[in-house]
């Protein structure tokens, strides 16, 4: 009987490399100026915090000053499935400060895609902050709508006549497979770095985390650290994992729900002088609303003795720092 965790890498690969000819084809990807593939940089988290395990980042925040980090895998199957279907544009959702619709706005906008972004907050406006600005500069059009119409757009196929419809976060199957193609670096390891045992993520929606999953080889454990409150997370990635597994799943993933620093948004003075004395020993910034509380959950569960001597693990730096401002 076939085990789909073990063999889900394989059986993707044609697909993948398929929808990889495809966008090289059929979209203008040198306006992008995309830097690929993506770094794996070694932290020496081991000689600060004296354990004998190996830190390196997958620094997908590299690939792009504007599109960077998990937002432009998540996108690009549904940018091209757009072109494919002769769509006259693309719709998504988000709210005031969000990553997606700024990576979306300045993709398109590179790429001649007309983009329309349905807002969350009906009091905003295009001014409102720089995140909105910068969208609007690109030429994204913006909506903007009362937050009981926004929870009902989570559940509709289209919110604009003959454009391709992009859920909040570019969370579907297209994104999934996106991010599945994140994983591609970890499944060997550099000369002379121990073969990674472990890949740490920050977590929102679960887009990039089950595409990981996906996409990583079943020997890697992926452990999330989610960024909402609440168990959902876990309930939610089980009935996602339910079909795409249905002989087992293995004891390969972990949701940690404890480091959200008081929720989605939230954010303290702990987390904030962390992250400033990351960037000044380690020479690269951290977002606060993901990948510093990510950060800040490994470098405690290192020091709680959680990963065995000679693991080698990977955090995947997912971008997000226009977020900051």
């Amino acid at each position: 009987m076939l085990h789909l965790p073990d063999a889900m890498p394989s059986l993707l690969a044609p697909l993948i490399a398929d929808y990889e000819q495809q966008l090289n084809n059929l979209l203008p990807l040198e306006r992008l100026e995309l830097n690929l593939p993506i770094a794996l940089q070694p932290l020496p988290l081991k000689k600060a915090l004296g354990k004998e395990v190996q830190v390196s980042v997958l620094r997908s925040d590299g690939i792009h000053p504007t599109i960077s980090g998990n937002k432009w895998f998540k996108l690009k199957y549904n940018l091209l499935a757009a072109r494919v279907q002769g769509c006259e544009g693309v719709v998504s959702c988000g709210g005031a400060w969000s990553n997606h619709l700024h990576a979306l706005a300045q993709g398109c906008g590179r790429l001649n895609i007309p983009a329309h972004g349905i807002v969350r907050g009906n009091e905003l406006h295009a001014s409102s902050n720089v995140m909105l600005q910068d969208a609007a500069d690109q030429g994204m059009s913006l909506e903007f709508v009362d937050r009981a119409h926004y929870r009902s757009l989570r559940s509709v196929k289209t919110v604009k006549r003959n454009h391709y419809f992009i859920p909040e976060g570019g969370d579907n199957w297209l994104g999934v497979l996106g991010a599945a193609t994140m994983a591609s670096p970890l499944s060997k390891s550099a000369k002379g770095s121990l073969a990674v045992s472990h890949v740490v993520t920050a977590m929102g929606t679960g887009c990039t985390f089950a595409g990981l999953r996906l996409g990583l080889p079943d020997r890697i454990r992926l452990l999330g650290v989610s960024a909402l409150k609440g168990q959902w997370p876990i309930q939610n990635m089980q009935r996602r994992f339910a079909p795409w597994f249905p002989y087992g799943q293995r004891n390969n993933w972990h949701i940690y729900t404890d480091y959200h620093r008081g929720g989605f948004g939230k954010t303290d003075s702990a987390l904030k002088a962390f992250c400033s004395r990351f960037e000044t020993e380690f020479g690269f910034a951290l977002d606060y609303l993901y990948t510093g509380k990510a950060m800040m959950a490994l470098v405690e569960l290192i020091q709680k003795g959680v990963f065995e001597p000679g693991s080698h693990i990977v955090f995947v730096h997912s971008g997000g720092l226009q977020g900051n401002r």
